[in-house]
């Protein structure tokens, strides 16, 4: 590819510059043509939208109902590593795609780098500008350009029974050091029948959170080539402290989401987990014979107040929908009116934290608090946003990065060596960045 002008003085500024030239080159959707997006004879607007994200099917009817001039057809696909990223990425290719998706934030330079999304900037960038924070924002705007809307933020957080906590004498700890202090206490306390956490070491998104949180960015970009850094220090000292409190038995490891994990929290042989703000849902959800039990905090750290994210999505069109200022009305209401957000979390089982501040009470007012004992979980997860480190940079090739971390992460269960898929992980992306035609940093 030829090289990139660099717009901005920081390295982010010019690893966005690198993504959009690269959708420039590879034939990306020129959007300054005029879209005609409006209805005739009196009849609505038909946009199609594909999404497995919970609540989105009952936030399309509500936009329906709501908006005669445009309707909304909505369509469930499998969640997007599981298939439906590929569904779409199929879609757009064979000229079939639907007009709105739903993209997790480490999937949009991916999908703009291969030229399947719509440069939004005219229909969405200055709505974003407005209601996303600044650590949000640079997720979803490349080269200077909107490539889609954020809806949610994820901050890592920890969850914990209070009434273990308190039977074995453990304060919350704020600290990583206090963690395996309180690890230790757990164990002993408990003559070994219980551990403080149930890991999860083969969720690359938790160790992404972690190593960002400790002041590790796995990929950046110069003006003319990206860089991988997935083996830096910081990734190295997290990767360390989990393999010491592994091999020492004080926490438990299992696969995340397996019935292991499950029955592990359920039998009160786990007493915290790590998650993120959407995580009090899934909770509540998986373990309701615990209700008023649980609390949140914020995740302990290396001794600033800074915490990772996780998990997170947004909103796009793709390349070449021709209804482009229809999809953009839909997901304008979607991303920052409060009726959206009622919709979609109405069934009670989501705590997805709006990226835009003003809509939490709207999402809050759908949340019933009695299984946290009354707590406000959107209150501790939303103060920890502005704690979010900043800077992270998602490469376009970290979905294929991810499936070769993950199998390599499995394998260290028990033996706690998880260095070795980090390893793993530089090459994979390295080699993934070098396929996919794109210039690769020494």
């Amino acid at each position: 590819m030829p090289p990139v002008t660099r717009s901005s003085s920081t390295t982010v500024a010019a690893a966005m510059a690198s993504l959009a030239l690269l959708v420039t080159a590879c034939g990306g959707e020129d959007t300054t043509a005029s879209d005609a997006g409006t209805g005739t004879a009196g009849k609505p607007v038909e946009i199609t939208y594909w999404s497995w994200m919970p609540g989105t099917a009952d936030m399309t009817e509500a936009f329906n109902a709501s908006h005669p001039d445009i309707k909304v057809t909505h369509a469930e696909i499998p969640a997007g590593l599981n298939g439906g990223y590929d569904k779409i990425s199929k879609a757009v290719k064979a000229g079939n795609a639907p007009d709105v998706v739903n993209l997790e934030y480490q999937a949009v330079p991916d999908f703009v780098t291969q030229g399947l999304l719509r440069d939004s900037s005219a229909e969405l960038g200055e709505s974003v500008k407005e209601y996303a924070p600044e650590s949000v924002q640079s997720l979803v705007t490349l080269g200077d350009r909107t490539w889609a809307a954020p809806y949610d933020v994820g901050p890592q957080t920890l969850y914990y029974r209070t009434d273990l906590f308190e039977q074995y004498g453990i304060e919350v700890p704020t600290t990583w050091a206090e963690f395996k202090t309180a690890a230790e206490k757990v164990k002993t306390a408990s003559k070994g029948e219980a551990r403080l956490l149930d890991f999860w070491g083969d969720d690359t998104a938790t160790w992404a959170g972690l190593s960002q949180q400790a002041g590790a960015r796995w990929y950046s970009a110069t003006d003319e080539a990206w860089k991988v850094n997935i083996t830096d220090p910081a990734t190295r000292k997290v990767a360390d402290y989990w393999k010491d409190l592994v091999q020492d038995d004080l926490v438990l490891n299992h696969k995340g989401w397996s019935p292991e994990a499950t029955k592990a929290v359920t039998d009160s042989k786990a007493i915290a987990l790590i998650g993120a703000s959407w995580s009090a849902g899934s909770i509540k959800t998986t373990y309701p014979g615990q209700a008023g039990k649980w609390a949140e905090a914020p995740l302990p750290h290396w001794g600033k107040p800074v915490t990772g994210a996780v998990g997170g999505s947004a909103f796009a069109i793709t390349k070449d929908s021709k209804k482009a200022k229809a999809a953009a009305e839909f997901i304008s209401w979607a991303t920052t009116d409060g009726e959206a957000v009622k919709a979609r979390l109405a069934a009670g089982t989501s705590s997805g934290l709006p990226a835009a501040e003003d809509l939490r009470a709207a999402a809050r007012s759908t949340f019933d608090t009695a299984f946290f004992a009354g707590q406000d979980v959107y209150a501790v997860a939303g103060a920890q946003v502005p704690n979010i480190a900043k800077d992270w940079t998602w490469s376009p090739v970290h979905n294929s990065t991810t499936m070769t971390m993950q199998a390599e992460f499995g394998k260290a269960q028990k033996t706690g060596e998880f260095w070795p898929a980090f390893e793993a992980g530089q090459a994979a992306a390295r080699k993934a960045i070098t396929d996919r035609g794109l210039k690769l940093a020494r």
